[in-house]
């Protein structure tokens, strides 16, 4: 029974200190001496929130605008005059670009900056393939023309921006990311999560046109209108606070199911070794009772060529005739299922050869949806002369917090927030850098 107790009042002084540290007595975040890939520097606590930049769309022919409502207006003329003002009006116009700049409606501009002034968002819609994509957008909005290379010609395309507070980016995120209907303090990590990613590129990308995607590329932005009382909550509770490691900003990685175990950060996006990104036992994938979704996929060996040769990736001449996954020690690993971190490819053909890519890579042109190479927690099993079999567990490149591992623990451990955060990054510290209040358990 005693044993029991003090065991008991360990773990308590340990959480108690660890909140304490977590959000009492948090250090200014220091600058970054070791260069690390993953590691950003940044300003000390205290600071305002900035504003982030989202790139709502790339590369496009053409958009329709809808304006409903009031809305500012900030635009650079063909004459490079400034064009300002207010208006209240509703109305619909295409938007092209015409080589150097755009066309709005009827007339041309370099760039344009829109604003609402009311509840009405702005809607941006267009083509993108065979499939038309639209986004509402309460905040700042800036269109402008780029270029695109293609068959050797330049050619004109739009670019779109979204500029806004990162704690409302925020809201978009979390409810882009996972169920509100989740365990809240699963969000909750969640919003940390993605705080921790966002900052992490506006601090890295200061010189750069835009900081985030709103796509996997970075993390799912949904903006809406009515943000769910679950997703609000999430963000609101935790403003302000971002993980960081030896008192350097941390980028946190999350992925949708490990599939067992998460991913070193090594395996994947660099060489650096980072602590709280060198992979942990999930509780929920790694038990037998609780497997990760399942996937197994067949191609032909000609499919497979033509997806790597789509995404650049594949540049050598012949067809492949074998293709294995390979272990962080570069071993091959059979039919062993585990974590894939290269695939070695041998073409055919005269000129054939082995080469290696980052197992990653591979999921990504392969098609990084459950209907193709889900996860790189794999076997390669050879069908026969003309076909390739995938199998393995979870989604994602595995990097980070595992979120449905992240549910697992509040709804089944009765872990809360920092917790999940102590799991998934283990050793990191979380640090509130603006806001205040709020953020306790």
């Amino acid at each position: 029974m005693r044993g029991w107790f003090l065991r008991f009042l360990f773990l308590a002084l340990l959480g108690a200190g660890f909140y304490f540290a977590a959000f009492h007595d948090a250090p200014d975040l220091g600058l970054s001496r070791t260069g690390n890939a993953l590691l950003a520097a940044t300003l000390g606590r205290g600071q305002s929130q900035p504003i982030i930049r989202v790139l709502v769309g790339e590369a496009l022919e053409r958009a329709v605008l809808s304006v409903n409502g009031r809305i500012s207006i900030d635009a650079v003329g063909m004459d490079t005059r400034r064009h300002s003002g207010d208006f209240a009006q509703s109305v619909t116009v295409e938007v092209t670009p015409t080589g150097q700049g755009i066309k709005l409606g009827s007339d041309r501009y370099i760039r344009v900056r829109l604003r609402t002034l009311d509840s009405q968002p702005l809607r941006l819609t267009w083509q993108s393939g065979n499939e038309e994509k639209s986004i509402a957008i309460s905040h700042e909005v800036e269109i402008y023309g780029t270029h695109v290379e293609m068959g050797g010609r330049k050619l004109p395309r739009l670019r779109i921006l979204a500029r806004l507070p990162i704690e409302e980016y925020l809201y978009g995120v979390v409810a882009g990311e996972v169920p509100s209907s989740w365990p809240i303090e699963a969000i909750r990590a969640q919003a940390v999560a993605s705080r921790s990613f966002a900052y992490f590129e506006i601090c890295s990308r200061a010189n750069d046109e835009y900081d985030v995607y709103a796509d996997t590329r970075s993390q799912v932005w949904r903006p809406s209108s009515v943000v769910e009382p679950q997703v609000r909550h999430a963000v609101d509770s935790t403003v302000g606070v971002v993980l960081t490691e030896r008192n350097v900003l941390l980028k946190t990685f999350f992925h949708s199911e490990c599939g067992g175990f998460t991913a070193d950060a090594r395996w994947v996006f660099t060489r650096t070794p980072v602590l709280a990104l060198s992979g942990v036992s999930c509780p929920r994938c790694s038990l037998p009772a609780n497997r990760p979704t399942s996937w197994r996929v067949t191609y032909s060996r000609q499919e497979v060529t033509e997806r790597l040769r789509r995404a650049g990736i594949l540049k050598q001449p012949g067809e492949i005739r074998v293709i294995q996954a390979l272990d962080h020690r570069g071993q091959p690993m059979g039919r062993r299922l585990g974590r894939a971190v290269s695939m070695e490819i041998t073409l055919a053909g005269d000129r054939g050869g082995n080469i290696r890519i980052p197992a990653n890579d591979f999921r990504l042109a392969m098609g990084s949806d459950r209907k193709n190479v889900a996860s790189t927690y794999m076997t390669v099993e050879e069908g026969d002369e003309s076909r390739i079999i995938f199998a393995g567990y979870g989604w994602g490149h595995g990097v980070g917090l595992c979120q449905y591992g992240a549910s697992y623990a509040a709804d089944k451990l009765s872990y809360n927030f920092l917790d999940i955060l102590a799991l998934y990054f283990p050793g990191s510290k979380p640090v509130r850098v603006w806001g205040g209040g709020g953020a306790g358990r």
